[in-house]
């Protein structure tokens, strides 16, 4: 009952953002020994912390765990692997892994996955492929999460083809791409302005029986879009309700703009209107965006104001694009 208080008790405070009084908190009931939190407990804890950013706390915390009776578990020393890694520690990070060994606590993919992300993002390809040999070496197989990460990694470089390369050796590995493989290589080609292959790759997944998703159509109408294939944009627009997804703001903010850079004002005062009766509300990034809409638009704007109000928050950012704007 104390371990359940204690942890609800936590949580509160981690709820409100006061991180220094929930970690306080946390070492008074450990080293006072007014109750023994469980692993679960502090993986909690460490999660709020890793989750936050304090990367030093999440560490000393689980150096705290190791001096009590609750010893740490893959779990534990999972999450703050994971810590480390965003913070781009690598090093820091591959001690603790290597420690884990040490200590009789095998590393699993989960851990892994961590460490390769953390090294794909710092462009390290050779220990890349050295953690992968040694996770081989340990009976640890690589899941479509790996293997996602490091193509990933490989599209925001321009190194599309590469990345579809590990597609391909994952599928002989018998794991297959899911619909964030596919999205991934197919954002990788619109970077590189091969939107055409791009079309291909989704095409292909069709044909897999994978549906797409609604990230799926955003970076297809985004790459149309870059091409000022409008037409072809708001063809894909029309297919999205009739493949069960539902256009986000993000699909009505690329269409937009794509609308404006063809001249096509008048369609893009349509398009507004329709987003406005039947889409999603208008977020601060779609009003930021329609800076050069025309006056009698801006009028809609104006007089939409007091119903954005309503529905949500607005910020003085707002204030600044109208005024701009009149």
């Amino acid at each position: 009952m104390a371990i359940r208080t204690s942890l609800e008790l936590s949580r509160g405070i981690f709820a409100e953002n006061k991180v220094k009084d929930a970690v306080d908190l946390f070492k008074k009931l450990v080293r006072q020994k007014i109750c023994e939190p469980n692993e679960i407990t502090y993986a909690t804890v460490l999660n709020e912390l890793s989750k936050r950013g304090h990367t030093d706390k999440t560490l000393s915390l689980l150096r705290l765990m190791e001096q009590g009776s609750t010893k740490p578990n893959k779990k534990n020393y999972s999450i703050v692997v994971d810590a480390l890694c965003k913070d781009r520690n690598l090093d820091a990070a591959i001690d603790l892994l290597n420690e884990m060994k040490l200590k009789g606590i095998p590393p699993d993919i989960v851990t892994y996955n961590s460490v390769i992300g953390g090294l794909c993002k710092l462009g390290h390809w050779e220990k890349v492929k050295t953690f992968f040999s040694e996770m081989v070496n340990l009976n640890i197989y690589p899941d479509v999460r790996t293997f996602n990460i490091v193509i990933d990694r490989l599209c925001k470089e321009g190194k599309v083809e590469d990345g579809e390369e590990v597609m391909k050796h994952m599928v002989g590995k018998g794991v297959e791409p899911d619909i964030i493989t596919y999205n991934t290589i197919m954002d990788g080609y619109c970077l590189c302005g091969q939107r055409d292959i791009a079309r291909i790759v989704f095409d292909s997944m069709i044909n897999k029986k994978i549906e797409p998703d609604i990230i799926s159509y955003n970076i297809l109408i985004n790459g149309y879009c870059k091409e000022k294939k409008v037409d072809e944009a708001m063809q894909l627009f029309c297919e999205i309700s009739h493949k069960g997804s539902k256009p986000n703001i993000v699909t009505y903010t690329t269409i937009l703009q794509g609308l404006f850079e063809v001249g096509r004002t008048d369609d893009a005062k349509n398009f507004f209107d329709q987003m406005l009766s039947t889409g999603p509300t208008p977020d601060l990034y779609t009003l930021l965006s329609m800076v050069i809409l025309s006056t009698d638009l801006l009028k809609k704007l104006c007089y939409s104001f007091i119903s954005w109000k309503e529905r949500e928050n607005t910020d003085i950012i707002f204030y600044i694009i109208i005024i701009n704007g009149l």
